[in-house]
């Protein structure tokens, strides 16, 4: 592992010269990279630019969680992320940070034998209670409007600003150094290895992971993916629930896309699509938008009639095809540098995904060498 000098950094202390793996974006998928990678032995660099981390698209995430995805690959990734969130043992806190109130996925009645094999294998792995509802017109206080439902009690949602601070902890405690407000301006070749150029000094590294969002889409020298990154707009509302508004388990619908979790005990967050390509990261709420989610999602929750609207946050999220060719086949691509990395695009599935993400990708790392000494 390589022995670190230091050069001045802008956010308050030094920035080491050299890295075994500079870890860039300290979102929820870079926080959890470079926590596993920490907890390796490895010598890592995470560097965000923005003053504290989870600032962008993992800030601003619904955070909900569940075992199934019609996409296997999720699936395979999300599993284990399920049964990390739900153990307490993983975490610096010492207290899980799954909020279980269940997940009921719902999906046209064609589905139903797809989700009782599911329901099986997620059963199976997790020793949880996963079941089909088909028969009913709701399911943990969702109304299904025709459909069936795939329900996970045991799932939920996380808060996704806490998970990425708890990882950084404990990737700090590791020996990981973790610097805000550092800005990347490009990443070069020097030597058959790369260099980090930032406005606060230069890093030497074995290798680069850019964990960076919907950043990929428009990112300096040296950081651009293989397979190209779109941005695409979120845009979520939060409403009150009042009684007689039941209690509900976070809700996706893949028969058109709409979701909503319970925030707290008398709130929803609501959304749905926002189809707007390469939006920048702050624009304005649509508030047309925000009025047709509620009218969708009302045959799902009657009681949004008459809900009150509390606020509405719209960001953007990075979309692009599976990675390919790299060390952890699917999750990482290379961009032409060598030894550096690009993170997949999630297309809206980082939280769901980024416990087991992290793991393999920080696992395909120390297996395959890539993070060597520079």
């Amino acid at each position: 592992m390589s022995q670190a000098g230091t050069t001045a950094s802008s956010s308050g202390g030094d920035l080491p010269a050299r890295a075994d793996v500079v870890v860039v974006g300290a979102g929820i998928t870079g926080a959890s990279v470079a926590h596993h990678l920490a907890r390796r032995g490895v010598s890592v660099v995470v560097i965000e630019q923005s003053p504290r981390s989870g600032a962008g698209a993992t800030g601003r995430s619904g955070g909900m969680v569940r075992a199934f995805d019609p996409d296997t690959a999720i699936a395979e990734l999300a599993l284990p992320s399920l049964a990390a969130y739900r153990d307490a043992g993983r975490w610096a806190s010492g207290q899980a940070p799954l909020h279980a109130v269940g997940a009921v996925t719902a999906a046209d009645r064609a589905q139903e034998s797809a989700f009782r094999e599911a329901a099986g294998q997620i059963n199976g792995a997790l020793r949880t209670s996963a079941h089909v509802v088909a028969e009913r017109e709701e399911a943990a206080g969702v109304r299904l409007a025709g459909g069936v439902a795939l329900v996970e009690p045991e799932a939920g949602w996380v808060a996704p600003a806490e998970v990425t601070a708890d990882w950084l902890v404990q990737a700090r405690a590791d020996g990981a150094v973790v610097r805000h407000g550092v800005r990347v301006l490009e990443v070069e070749e020097r030597g058959g290895r790369p260099a980090v150029l930032t406005d606060a000094g230069v890093i030497s590294a074995g290798a680069v992971v850019a964990a960076v969002g919907p950043w990929a889409a428009d990112p300096v020298r040296g950081l651009r993916p293989a397979s190209p990154v779109r941005s695409r707009s979120i845009q979520v509302s939060i409403v009150e629930r009042r009684p007689p508004a039941p209690p509900h388990a976070t809700f996706v619908d893949l028969r058109t896309g709409l979701y909503a979790k319970p925030v707290g005990t008398d709130r929803t967050l609501i959304g749905m699509p926002h189809l707007v390509w390469d939006a920048p990261f702050d624009a304005q709420p649509d508030p047309a938008h925000a009025q047709a989610t509620v009218s969708a999602l009302t045959a799902h929750f009657p009681w949004l009639t008459t809900a009150a609207h509390l606020s509405t946050v719209r960001a953007t999220d990075a979309y692009g095809p599976p990675g390919g060719g790299g060390p952890a086949a699917g999750l990482l691509e290379g961009t032409g540098v060598p030894h550096v990395w690009s993170v997949r695009g999630w297309n809206g599935g980082g939280v769901k995904t980024a416990p087991e993400a992290g793991r393999r990708i920080a696992e395909a790392c120390v297996a395959d060498a890539f993070c060597e000494a520079a």
